[in-house]
């Protein structure tokens, strides 16, 4: 006879994946055991737990315990990256008004106070007639200035506004991305937690079922009907089995801190499952590739960012190529001074003058650097072309290999569920036999041991369905809010 532990070596290579258990199956009516032979001692009597694990199932999915879709939700406001987005956004919207403000005249006023030499009077004659002219000591000064810069008015302000406004747009989009990517991160981590839970809950079930063999085989050892070298099989698979037992359990607490992180749960927080895996999922979606392409561009946040800051990159350069321009400002300058410099012969007396004019200036210096600056800004509007460029070829690949993968787990979905069915039935035939004394408790582990993989297989593949679906959303943009 052998006996094998499939489930533990499963368990330990295959990592992620479980999905639904099949309908019950009706039990065949019991035939009566015939009695044993004289002296041939019956076999202990096989409990049934197969529905003692749907019932353990059933409680693990419970009613208003956490969904995916509420992961997702909860991790916007618990990611530390759409907080730095946050951030950005204010500091965005703190220089379109600082942008805005440019359009204010500029309005300058100063107050000063000057103490001179002493110089000695001047003495002037003209004809019969002799002017003095003093050397005033003490200087002061109120002046008042407005300039009105009127070329950039138009050439430039109006796109460093542009310029300002996209960039806080592009902030907004790189928020809301943000938010869409902790909410897919968020979801997964829910599933990776659900598989955890389910891969705890069956390794102790067949925990369970080894343990009961064991204890069958212990008595049927005792009366010679099995061989030792069988008890220390059976013993040896009891000890793996509770290694893996320790090794679910320990991974299970650690998916479980990860989604607490993603979606701020505290410690004290119970988390239940409420999402039940064995109901139904959708499919792949229709269409072809390049349709489903075309509808990720239209749709995924990222997208817009992308063109949004090449927009504003675009705007920056308008508003760079306006300083190789000369500039025409209307100024305005008003002078209340004792002495007033524009009062000949000079008085110690304060007097108002003013003057208003245009002026047209351009520097050298300042078109040399706007034309390096206009090349670094091309630049990096062609930069945010190759990363379009890039996310575009990206997303195809992606489109492609989450639609690839939920037609295979859906075709792992028929698979498994047709080996569940097998395996179901085998197991009964298996339990029939044994209690017509046909079959040995052996044999019914391996039957217990096949049924059990056969239910990993079949919730691993509703599992995978899930994530592949989740994949699928949003790879094409399904999730943007």
């Amino acid at each position: 006879m052998t006996l094998r532990l499939s489930l533990v070596v499963s368990l330990l290579a295959a990592g992620p994946a479980f999905a639904q258990p099949a309908p019950k199956q009706q039990p065949a009516p019991k035939q009566p055991a015939p009695r044993p032979a004289a002296g041939k001692p019956a076999a202990p009597p096989v409990v049934d737990d197969m529905a003692e694990f749907d019932k353990d199932l059933d409680a693990l999915f419970a009613q208003g315990g956490l969904t995916a879709s509420q992961a997702a939700s909860r991790a916007g406001a618990a990611s530390p990256t759409v907080r730095r987005r946050v951030a950005e956004i204010e500091a965005a919207v703190a220089q379109t008004e600082a942008a805005g403000l440019a359009r204010v005249p500029q309005v300058s006023g100063k107050l000063s106070y000057n103490r001179l030499s002493h110089i000695d009077p001047v003495s002037l004659t003209i004809g019969t007639t002799t002017l003095n002219i003093v050397s005033l000591e003490n200087a002061y000064l109120a002046e008042a200035q407005l300039v009105i810069p009127l070329s950039d008015y138009v050439l430039r302000y109006p796109k460093l506004i542009e310029t300002a406004r996209l960039g806080a747009e592009v902030a907004r989009l790189n928020k809301q991305s943000s938010e869409i990517g902790a909410g897919q991160d968020a979801r997964i981590a829910y599933y990776e937690w659900v598989r955890a839970n389910l891969q705890v809950l069956i390794s102790k079930r067949q925990l369970l079922q080894v343990q009961k063999t064991l204890d069958q085989v212990r008595a049927l050892t005792e009366v010679q009907r099995l061989s030792r070298a069988d008890l220390l099989r059976v013993e040896s698979q009891e000890a793996e089995a509770e290694q893996v037992v320790d090794q679910l359990t320990t991974l299970a607490q650690l998916r479980e801190e990860q989604l607490r992180l993603l979606i701020g749960a505290t410690s004290s927080e119970p988390l239940a499952i409420g999402e039940d895996i064995r109901g139904e999922a959708a499919g792949a979606v229709p269409g072809s590739l390049d349709d489903l392409v075309g509808t990720a561009k239209r749709q995924r946040v990222e997208f817009k960012a992308i063109d949004v800051g090449i927009e504003a990159k675009e705007s920056q350069r308008k508003a760079e190529q306006a300083n190789l321009l000369p500039r025409l400002a209307a100024v305005g300058v008003v002078d209340y001074a004792d002495p007033n410099q524009r009062v000949f012969p000079q008085q110690d007396a304060f007097k108002l003058t003013w003057a208003i004019g245009a002026q047209l200036t351009w520097t050298l210096n300042d078109a040399l650097i706007s034309r390096t600056s206009d090349r670094r800004i091309a630049a990096e509007a062609n930069e945010l072309r190759a990363d379009r460029e890039s996310l575009e070829r990206g997303t195809r690949i992606e489109v492609l290999s989450a639609q690839q993968q939920v037609t295979i787990a859906q075709h792992a979905l028929t698979t498994t569920q047709k080996g569940l069915t097998a395996a179901q039935e085998a197991y009964r035939v298996r339990k029939e036999l044994l209690n017509a004394d046909r079959a040995t408790a052996v044999e019914l582990v391996d039957a217990e041991t096949e049924l059990t993989r056969s239910r990993i297989a079949a919730l691993n593949a509703r599992v995978d369905l899930r994530v592949a679906r989740a994949q699928l959303e949003h790879a094409l943009g399904n999730d943007t809010k």
